[in-house]
């Protein structure tokens, strides 16, 4: 569903690439499934795909944004930890689809930095997400693991579902879908 697979279609093998497309297809279907069924009983779901991606659009996804309390924000992941082994930071804006409001708030981090600048803490230019960049930026930073159970946590405190130093009685969030 990305833009690079995109433009570099034409170039493959025209069945391998609907055979590819079917597959990514089912999977988000499936995804979309688990997280009606996560809402029905009272859970909480995040997806994440990168900002530019097709999958936003596919029939499944967008049903799912029509429900009621379900929303999608962008992060630039730059803001959330991204970088290259170097510490240059990595943008990647991102879509976080989710039922936790609580949640994609503590997501909803964007880049202002100007000309290629970083606006983090720390600064930096940022680097192009390509190739072996973009296989490295596939693995979220320890700074994104840690916001998505903050803000977990947040909204299980708003339920009034947990409070200091206690664990849900039953799992709350479904799945990670990349």
């Amino acid at each position: 569903f990305s833009n690079l697979q995109r433009i570099n279609d034409p170039k493959r093998d025209p069945e391998v690439v609907e055979r590819e497309k079917r597959a990514g297809r089912r999977h988000l279907e499936w995804c979309c499934k688990l997280y009606a069924q996560q809402m029905q009983r009272g859970g909480y779901f995040l997806h994440e795909h990168p900002n530019m991606a097709s999958s936003w659009s596919e029939p499944c996804v967008a049903n799912l944004l029509r429900q009621a309390g379900v929303e999608r924000v962008r992060a630039d992941q730059c803001q959330l930890g991204q970088e290259t082994p170097e510490g240059d930071p990595i943008k990647k804006p991102t879509g976080f689809m989710s039922n936790s409001p609580a949640l994609l708030e503590e997501l909803a981090r964007r880049c202002f930095g100007k000309d290629g600048l970083c606006s983090r803490p720390k600064g930096g230019k940022h680097v192009k997400c390509l190739g072996k960049i973009a296989r490295q930026a596939a693995v979220f930073q320890e700074e994104l693991c840690v916001s998505i159970l903050r803000g977990l946590r947040s909204q299980l405190k708003i339920d009034r579902r947990m409070h200091d130093g206690e664990s849900g009685s039953r799992p709350l969030i479904s799945s990670l879908s990349t």
